[in-house]
């Protein structure tokens, strides 16, 4: 893509597809458990990008300007200057259904719509893994899995970080699905000793968690999960927010995006009444599909499976 118009013709599919929703089973072996999540403590910080800036670099660098392993972002504001980007793709067949498209790029400044980022380790380096809408010259939406060499734009970007000191967040070649995903381990502070000068430390570092980020696997229930999450963190109430991965296509309470799978550029939401046996979840994302077209809505309950991996953080309100 080039100035906002596509160029390259998107490969189409040569299996039947299924219908949103279908859960996918993936050709590698099933791994255990199906939801991995690490409670956390939490700070909240606002990094403000000036025209030019250098998106991954300046996310990356958090992880050291913050002394925290892992961070979960949400985009706040602005406009990207370039985009390098690709967005999911139909996959070679009926058993590896889902891909991505070869790399398209933005030369012209484009307005953020939603965004939403990880930031943790991959091989021993910084890496970071952003999700991103916008809409560009010709008023369109349009959104995908950013790349390295994305740029911010003449207004800036303003991003909200949520720094995590005890979850460090991995990035890994998965075995079931042979994509890459990000997964929480948990962090054991260094003791230090008490004085004068330790305090604001220990007590900090005594905080109970107030936060939790989890990996979820294929085919589990995104809503159904954020439920699980929050009753085995012991959060009766909670909002979910700085949140991206993917599912089988999306449905939403008025409509769908077609499967096999859409990346959510954005996950926001509640849960109330968590340890009742009614407790009320809603969801609302915004999801790129297989022709990098934007769709959004409320989640309707029960109906969306991940496809890949989902990175969920999930913040206590009670």
């Amino acid at each position: 893509m080039s100035n906002g118009a596509e160029t390259t013709a998107l490969q189409q599919p040569t299996f039947p597809l299924k219908a949103p929703g279908t859960a996918v089973v993936h050709a590698g072996q099933r791994q255990s458990p199906r939801i991995v999540s690490v409670p956390t403590r939490c700070t909240e910080h606002v990094l403000e990008l000036t025209e030019g800036a250098d998106l991954f670099s300046a996310l990356e660098q958090s992880l050291t300007d913050f002394a925290v392993p892992g961070i979960m972002a949400e985009f706040v504001s602005g406009e990207f200057g370039h985009i390098d980007y690709v967005h999911p793709a139909y996959g070679p067949d009926a058993e590896h259904p889902m891909s991505f498209t070869e790399a398209f790029t933005i030369d012209v400044p484009t307005r953020l719509r939603h965004a939403s980022a990880t930031i943790g380790v991959r091989d021993g380096s910084p890496f970071c893994h952003v999700h991103a809408s916008w809409t560009g010259p010709d008023n369109e939406a349009r959104g995908g899995h950013l790349l390295p060499g994305t740029l911010a734009g003449p207004a800036g970007l303003t991003i909200r970080l949520f720094a995590l000191p005890d979850a460090q967040l991995l990035s890994e070649v998965d075995p079931e699905t042979g994509f890459s995903a990000f997964a929480p381990h948990p962090v054991t502070p260094a003791h230090a000793t008490a004085s004068a000068s330790t305090a604001p430390d220990l007590a900090e570092a005594a905080r109970p968690a107030d936060a939790v980020v989890s990996r979820i696997r294929p085919g589990e229930i995104l809503g159904e999960a954020v439920l699980a999450v929050c009753r085995t963190a012991g959060f009766d109430s909670a909002e979910v927010t700085a949140s991206l991965g993917s599912t089988t296509g999306a449905v939403f309470t008025g409509g769908s995006a077609p499967w096999p799978a859409v990346e959510f550029t954005h996950l926001s939401g509640t849960v109330t009444d968590a340890a009742s046996e009614t407790p009320q979840v809603t969801l609302f994302g915004e999801v790129v599909d297989v022709a990098g077209e934007v769709s959004f809505g409320t989640l309707e309950s029960g109906a969306n499976p991940v496809a890949v991996t989902f990175e969920l953080f999930v913040r206590r309100t009670n």
